[in-house]
């Protein structure tokens, strides 16, 4: 998969292009539908499957305060995940003020002056340009001009309800994580590289691998049963996400630590992807580390039984 930043770079692409459009921060299952759109019409009418998007959400320049936390912090996880849908071409691009400044028609004119637009897919809501002025309406006249197709794809439903980011964001911060993979189409997952900490669960007979988790949207504090995957193999355990209160006070910095139930050997330095299965307790506060100690080791037995469960 090929990966631009700006539209002066798509000049040497020879092939009619067929784009599928959005923010698709999450990468959720309407995404991924007006994507399958751009896969198809590809592989119909031949051309390259590619997506437009952009590096940072179009409010940080408009309303910063209202910008949401991403549900994928990542650009190499949507990278990845883009090219398991079948994207050839991505182009990722920085909402400056330039691109607001655009009308729909000048946003439209620049993309075809740069490549051969073969089709155009988006949601049925989509807007875009100056102000959010263009709509499907305004794409299917500027489609007649510059002569490409337009594909607008239907939400998809679950519950009755629109699947959107809005709802996922929701769903994870309630820490109800099978509605969030029911309308992702995956689990919701931290991924990120493991870190030393100041191996306090090694002294305590509970050894935990710690890395940060990101700074997207995230569940409540405290700790969770969980799936965890690294070098190559899967993982029961017991994680906590929170500040450490027992030992670091209410200063500490967020972080993830997960006690694996199995023998991982050295993993420092290495990826690791850890999935919650289900919120346990709140993160709190303790007397003592002989305290802590004994709740780690309810918590292990919990999570342990919710995983043997299955839910």
């Amino acid at each position: 998969m090929v990966i631009y930043q700006e539209f002066k770079e798509l000049q040497g692409v020879s092939s009619p292009v067929h784009w599928a459009m959005g923010m698709f921060d999450g990468l959720h299952l309407g995404h991924a539908g007006v994507i399958a759109a751009a896969v198809e019409g590809a592989a119909r009418d031949g051309g390259i499957p590619a997506v437009l998007t952009f590096r940072t959400h179009p409010l940080a320049r408009v309303r910063p305060e209202s910008v949401p936390p991403a549900i994928m912090a990542a650009d190499a996880e949507k990278f990845a995940l883009l090219e398991e849908l079948g994207v050839k071409m991505v182009l990722t691009l920085e909402f400056s003020s330039r691109l607001a400044s655009m009308s729909p028609e000048e946003f439209i004119k620049e993309l075809c002056s740069s490549c051969r637009v073969a089709e155009i897919a988006v949601g049925e809501d989509w807007h875009f340009g100056r102000g959010r002025a263009g709509d499907v309406g305004t794409l299917r006249f500027l489609a007649s001009r510059y002569g490409f197709r337009v594909t607008a794809v239907p939400p998809i439903l679950r519950d009755g309800e629109r699947v959107s980011s809005t709802r996922i964001r929701e769903a994870v911060r309630a820490a109800e994580f099978l509605q969030a993979a029911e309308m992702l189409g995956r689990p919701y997952r931290w991924k990120g590289t493991v870190i030393h900490g100041r191996q306090l669960g090694r002294l305590l007979n509970y050894p935990t691998a710690n890395m940060k988790p990101g700074s997207g949207v995230q569940p409540p504090h405290g700790v969770y049963a969980v799936r965890a995957r690294v070098k190559g193999a899967e993982y029961g355990g017991v994680a906590n996400l929170g500040v450490r209160p027992t030992v670091e006070g209410a200063g500490g910095e967020l972080l993830l630590e997960t006690h694996l139930f199995g023998e991982p050997g050295d993993i420092y330095g290495e990826e690791m992807e850890v999935e919650p299965v289900r919120f346990l307790r709140a993160e709190a506060k303790f007397s003592s580390l002989d305290e802590l100690k004994n709740q780690l080791a309810l918590d292990a037995a919990h999570a342990a039984e919710v995983l043997k469960r299955g839910k």
